[in-house]
């Protein structure tokens, strides 16, 4: 199965973190979007599963995957979404994930887990400094097996396993 992980990341490198374990567990093709100039070149015709990931920035995804979702033809592919946060909450794929059902994609699941940040470069607000000391050294070892367990998950929905 030839698989394609597209993402963006950009703050602390979290979400690459997650792309790379998703990539190396099953030997998929990485594209950042971090320092793409042509969406346009993004072949997926030979993919059979398209993994879509992000940091969250400002209660988002990164609108850079939400343009490449937009200019892709995903009629038909197998997608999954994935995302870091403070929190670490798959809610803030919900939006990435309707996109790719209105380009016809097939959703095959959504991850997500926290990515260390520091509140005061965002915040002033104690919450924030609170999240962010919940999440600090994440994504870690067991935020790692999740991905790992969740990607194995979406393979084996894909090859009928």
């Amino acid at each position: 199965m030839k698989s394609l992980i597209i993402y963006f990341s950009t703050y602390k490198n979290n979400t690459e973190k997650i792309a790379k374990v998703f990539a190396n567990k099953i030997n998929a093709d990485l594209i950042s979007l971090k320092n793409l100039e042509n969406i346009e070149e993004i072949e997926t015709n030979n993919y059979d599963l398209i993994g879509f990931g992000s940091g969250v920035y400002k209660e988002s995804l990164s609108p850079q995957l939400f343009k490449c979702i937009e200019k892709l033809n995903l009629k038909d592919k197998n997608v999954f979404v994935f995302s870091t946060s403070g929190i670490g909450m798959k809610f803030y794929n919900n939006k990435a994930v309707k996109l790719l059902a209105s380009k016809g994609a097939i959703n095959k699941g959504s991850f997500a887990c926290k990515g260390s940040f520091v509140a005061q470069e965002f915040s002033k607000n104690k919450i924030f400094d609170i999240i962010g000391r919940l999440s600090k050294g994440h994504p870690n070892y067991k935020d790692i097996r999740k991905a790992e367990e969740f990607i194995n998950k979406v393979v084996s929905q894909v090859s009928g396993a």
